[in-house]
């Protein structure tokens, strides 16, 4: 029962990470967190309050102060979760939500921000590389499949994620 519910730690971490890059938003957070409220006997305070988060930043919030939520502790962890969160834009860009300019440009902001094993000039010197050469289409197309099997893995863990998350939201 624990897997893939609010008491699933790596499940909450991967819903966090959707919010945070925009894969999911308010509307879809709080559907699932009416979802779980109504079916579990003794929801956390921290999913009730979820159900009525006027906003992204405080439903983020809420996610970022839950005590059970393991922190990567190690450089392979670290990389995992910046992959992650990598999945996420590129799941974006696939359908349609952000240009390939735009997936390398907060890709390469999101790993300046993290600081984590990842450099982010490896996205900002690829989108640097698009803008000089006038965004050939043979380039991006071969950026994209650099990333996407670099990704691979984060893919697939994130899309299995997702799709469970909006199963619950629709109350699935």
């Amino acid at each position: 029962m624990r897997e893939g519910t609010p008491f699933d730690p790596v499940a909450v971490v991967r819903i966090r990470t959707m919010l945070e890059m925009g894969l999911v938003g308010l509307k879809e957070i709080i559907a699932w967190a009416d979802a779980w409220v109504m079916k579990l006997d003794d929801p956390p305070l921290w999913l009730l309050e979820m159900c009525t988060a006027p906003d992204v930043a405080t439903a983020k919030g809420l996610l970022y102060d839950i005590p059970m939520l393991p922190l990567p502790a190690t450089p392979e962890e670290r990389r995992a979760e910046d992959a992650d969160h990598l999945a996420c834009l590129f799941l974006r860009h696939r359908r349609g939500e952000l240009s390939w300019g735009e997936f390398l440009f907060q890709g390469g902001q999101y790993l300046d921000r993290a600081g984590g094993p990842w450099p982010c000039e490896t996205f900002f010197m690829q989108l640097n590389l698009l803008e000089r050469m006038g965004f050939p289409e043979d380039l991006m197309r071969s950026q994209r499949e650099d990333i996407e099997r670099e990704l691979r893995d984060a893919l697939e863990r994130m899309e299995a994620a997702h799709r469970r998350f909006e199963a619950k939201a629709r109350g699935d």
